[in-house]
C-alpha cells in the first residue's frame, strides 16, 4: 500500500540527488543504476519509517493563527522538536532558525538545497472522514490522507529517508545536502526572505512543492481584499442578512451559505427553480417561518487553476442576484460579485484587467473568501494570478479603476486593499 510512496518519491529524489551530488552520468530517460539501487534500498528498508514519520508530521496542526508568529506557535515548536529528534536519530545535523529549520548531510561549501515547507492551510474537520491532523491509511486503501500529506509533509518525510539512504550506501557526495523547511510558505514569505538574508542559500536547489519537475514560469500571486459595510436600514420586503463562504485565499470555495428573511412561498419557489437550472452547483434550502437558508455546494480547487473547481460563492451570488433585496451589506456583496466577477475564471467583468500571455496563458481571477466582519458588513477576498505582459503597477491601477467605477456607478460604499507581486518567467530556459 505504501511502498509506492517511498519508491516513487525516493526514485525521483535520489535520481536528482545522484546527478547533482556525484559525477555519475544519467540519461534524461531513466535514473542511473546508483539511483535505482538506492531507491530500492529506501523502499525495502524505510517504507514503514517514512510513513510513520509522515504520520508524526501530520499530527502537528501547523496552521497560522492571526496574532501569533508561526515560529512561536506551539504546534510549530512541537514539529521543530520532532524534526530535531528525527535528524538526531538518522545521523544528520540540525539547525533551528525559528521560522526555518535546516537538516544537513555531509560537509563542504558546495551545497544542494531541498526546499520544503512545514506549514499547512486550515482544514474543516466536517469534510474529512477522520481528523485532518491524523494520518488516515484506512478510509481509502492505498492512499495516505491527512492535511499536508502531499503539501508538504510527505516530501519532507521522503527527503529524510532519501538522505538516509545516501548515507547508508556511502554514495560519494560532491555537495552537502540541506533539507530546508520553511514554516511560513502558506501565510507570509517575509520570515523566509529574512532567513535568506542571514543564511546564504545553496547555489543549487530543488523545490519539493510543485506538481511539475521543472518550473520555468509561474504567474504572479495577487490579492484584492474588499470590505463592504452595512448600509442604513431599508424598507419592507425580503432582506439578505448573511452571505459567507470559502476558507482561504488560494482555494476555490466549495461551500457557501446565505440567510434571508421576509421570504414568502413565491420567492422560495423562484429560488428553487433557479437552483434547478444551475447544472454545476448543488443547493439545499431550509425555511423556518419567513427565514430561508440557502447552502451551495460546488467543488474546491486550487486558485491557480480555478477551472478545475466550481465556485460555490459566485454561483450562489448568481442565484441570489435576480431578487430585489432590501438594502443590506449582503445584498451589496451579491451585486458586486455579479457585476465584477460572475462565474467565469478570467476577470472578463473586472474592468480592463483581462489579458493573456502566449506561453503562460491567461490571467485568472478567483473570488475565494467571503467573511462577516465583527463590526458588521463583509470582507471579500479575491486571488488573481497574472502572467507576464503587464507591470504590477499597471495591473494595480486597472484593479482600482474597476472598483472606483463600480463604486461611483452604484453609490455603494466600499474599502479595498491590493497586494501585487511579479510573475516569474525563465524565457531562456530549455
Amino acid at each position: 500500500m505504501t511502498n509506492g510512496l517511498v519508491l516513487r518519491g525516493c526514485t525521483v529524489l535520489l535520481a536528482a540527488a545522484v546527478v547533482c551530488l556525484t559525477t555519475e552520468p544519467a540519461t534524461a530517460q531513466a535514473p542511473s543504476p546508483t539511483a535505482l539501487r538506492a531507491a530500492e534500498h529506501a523502499a525495502r528498508q524505510y517504507e514503514n519509517d517514512a510513513v510513520a514519520t509522515l504520520a508524526g508530521l501530520v499530527d502537528f496542526a501547523t496552521v497560522h493563527e492571526a496574532g501569533t508568529a508561526n515560529a512561536d506557535h506551539p504546534a510549530f515548536r512541537g514539529m521543530t522538536a520532532y524534526l530535531q529528534e528525527t535528524a538526531d536519530r538518522l545521523g544528520f545535523d540540525f539547525a533551528d532558525h525559528g521560522a526555518v529549520v535546516v537538516i544537513g548531510l555531509g560537509e563542504g561549501e558546495r551545497r544542494l538545497g531541498l526546499v520544503t515547507h512545514g506549514d499547512v492551510q486550515p482544514a474543516d474537520p466536517s469534510k474529512w472522514a477522520r481528523s485532518p491532523f491524523e494520518l488516515d491509511t484506512e478510509t481509502e486503501p492505498g492512499r495516505l490522507i491527512g492535511r499536508g500529506a502531499e503539501d508538504d509533509k510527505g516530501p519532507i518525510a521522503i527527503a529524510l529517508y532519501a538522505m538516509k539512504t545516501l548515507a547508508d550506501l556511502g554514495v560519494p557526495l560532491e555537495r552537502r545536502v540541506e533539507l530546508i523547511v520553511s514554516y511560513t510558505e502558506e501565510s507570509d514569505w517575509n520570515p523566509f526572505t529574512a532567513f535568506l538574508q542571514q543564511y546564504p542559500p545553496p547555489d543549487l536547489n530543488v523545490a519539493l512543492d510543485s506538481e511539475y519537475p521543472v518550473v520555468t514560469a509561474e504567474k504572479a500571486w495577487n490579492a484584492v481584499m474588499i470590505r463592504v459595510p452595512e448600509p442604513p436600514d431599508g424598507g419592507e420586503g425580503p432582506r439578505l442578512m448573511q452571505f459567507v463562504g470559502g476558507s482561504f485565499l488560494s482555494q476555490v470555495p466549495g461551500d457557501a451559505e446565505a440567510i434571508a428573511i421576509g421570504v414568502d412561498d413565491a420567492l422560495e419557489s423562484a429560488l428553487r427553480g433557479a437552483a434547478e437550472r444551475d447544472t454545476l452547483a448543488a443547493y439545499e434550502f431550509t425555511r423556518v417561518d419567513d427565514a430561508l437558508t440557502v447552502s451551495a455546494r460546488g467543488l474546491s480547487a486550487h486558485s491557480a487553476s480555478p477551472w478545475d473547481g466550481v465556485n460555490a460563492i459566485t454561483h450562489l451570488a448568481a442565484l441570489l442576484g435576480a431578487v430585489a433585496w432590501q438594502p443590506s451589506a449582503a445584498a451589496n456583496v451579491v451585486r458586486l460579485i455579479n457585476d465584477l466577477v460572475g462565474t467565469d475564471d478570467y476577470g472578463a467583468r473586472f474592468g480592463d484587467i483581462a489579458f493573456t500571455h502566449d506561453f503562460m496563458g491567461p490571467l485568472t481571477l478567483a473570488l475565494t473568501t467571503l467573511e462577516e466582519l465583527d463590526e458588521g458588513g463583509f470582507e471579500i477576498g479575491i486571488n488573481i494570478r497574472s502572467p507576464l505582459g503587464r507591470s504590477g503597477p499597471d495591473l494595480d491601477v486597472r484593479i482600482r479603476a474597476a472598483l472606483e467605477h463600480w463604486r461611483q456607478e452604484t453609490g455603494i460604499t466600499l474599502e479595498y486593499q491590493t497586494t501585487i507581486t511579479p510573475p516569474y518567467y525563465a524565457g531562456d530556459a530549455e
